[in-house]
């Protein structure tokens, strides 16, 4: 039984806020921090400018999703790679988020505006329009179908769950339940479990953060170990005359990001009581510049929500209440910006 997997890596960057105190409401001073992208740069020579060069380089299919976070500060830094990465025929770029949030959970309208975003600066630096859609630790239900079809997706992905899977748990492509043309790619967030050792899956869709896949020891030493277990193709290649099923699913289902599961990143009391007042703030942010709100949406980031969860961050037992306080204070200032 020959299989095909499908391989893509989530580059984002999980933005460093500043201490934001009381004394800093109304003072004019920026929400993340100063030297952000001295920051950026050092995260990137550390390892990620050789592990894209390296994917470039191997030109065997894969695709990418890149938050816009981490494009603003890769387009500042490396415009040699975004010329390579343009021409890179072998490489398909997804489209999603713009700050890697879970905006579709609570926000239609802001969810628009994230994926527009998104699309535009797709459009901008690499002067293409992505097909297939990467939401945020995979959520997906039925309604997202709609949306994403009117912004020309053709796919997107979604958690592989047993219990919804029921006697197709060995299918990972099926059609939306409203769109009978919209294709969803089932992932398992197993480190390539189900790829190594269930024999009865064909289809394989495999994520890996650049963490992850440094883990694996890069791109060539990940291909090396796939690739007497499936044949390497590209999502299109994996889609294309595919009998499918209908994946019925009416609420939200997800699957682990960087092994952390949804609930990691919403369900925590700080992050419930965080995001309500976030999104709160929508109607009246929705009626300013787009650099107010740009800066606002990007408070719903996963990398904020990570830092509201002390079994997370276990650099300091109280340091997701010193995030939520700084928090709470950016959000005292933007009051007073709207």
């Amino acid at each position: 039984m020959n299989k095909s997997l499908s391989l893509t890596i989530v580059y984002d960057w999980e933005c460093p806020l500043s201490e934001f105190s009381f004394f800093d409401v109304n003072s004019g001073n920026p929400y993340f921090s100063a030297d952000e992208a001295d920051l950026f740069l050092s995260k990137y020579r550390s390892g990620i400018d050789k592990q894209l060069k390296e994917i470039i380089d191997a030109n065997l299919p894969l695709s990418i999703y890149f938050s816009g976070s981490f494009l603003e500060q890769l387009a500042n830094c490396d415009a040699d790679i975004i010329k390579s990465l343009k021409t890179a025929k072998h490489i398909e770029l997804l489209g999603g988020t713009y700050h890697h949030s879970l905006v579709s959970l609570f926000s239609k309208s802001h969810f628009q505006r994230e994926i527009n975003w998104h699309q535009s600066l797709i459009k901008k630096l690499f002067g293409q329009k992505p097909s297939a859609f990467l939401n945020t630790t995979n959520i997906y239900f039925n309604d997202l179908t709609e949306q994403l079809t009117k912004e020309g997706y053709q796919s997107t992905f979604a958690g592989a769950i047993d219990w919804y899977l029921g006697d197709n748990k060995n299918q990972r492509i099926f059609s939306s339940r409203t769109n009978e043309d919209f294709k969803l790619m089932l992932t398992n967030q197993d480190r390539g479990h189900t790829l190594f050792h269930d024999h009865e899956v064909v289809n394989h869709f495999m994520q890996l953060s650049s963490q992850q896949l440094d883990e694996f020891g890069g791109w060539k030493a990940l291909t090396q170990k796939v690739k007497n277990k499936a044949d390497l193709v590209s999502l299109s290649e994996q889609l294309r005359g595919t009998s499918l099923e209908t994946y019925n699913v009416r609420q939200p289902i997800s699957c682990s990001y960087e092994l952390i599961e949804l609930d990691g990143l919403k369900n925590y009391p700080l992050q419930e009581s965080w995001l309500k007042q976030l999104y709160g703030l929508e109607t009246s942010i929705a009626k300013k510049p787009e650099p107010l709100q740009k800066k606002w949406s990007r408070l719903g980031s996963i990398g904020v929500l990570k830092k509201l969860n002390s079994d997370i961050d276990h650099s300091d037992s109280n340091n997701s209440y010193d995030t939520y306080q700084s928090l709470i204070n950016i959000l005292s200032d933007l009051h007073l910006r709207l």
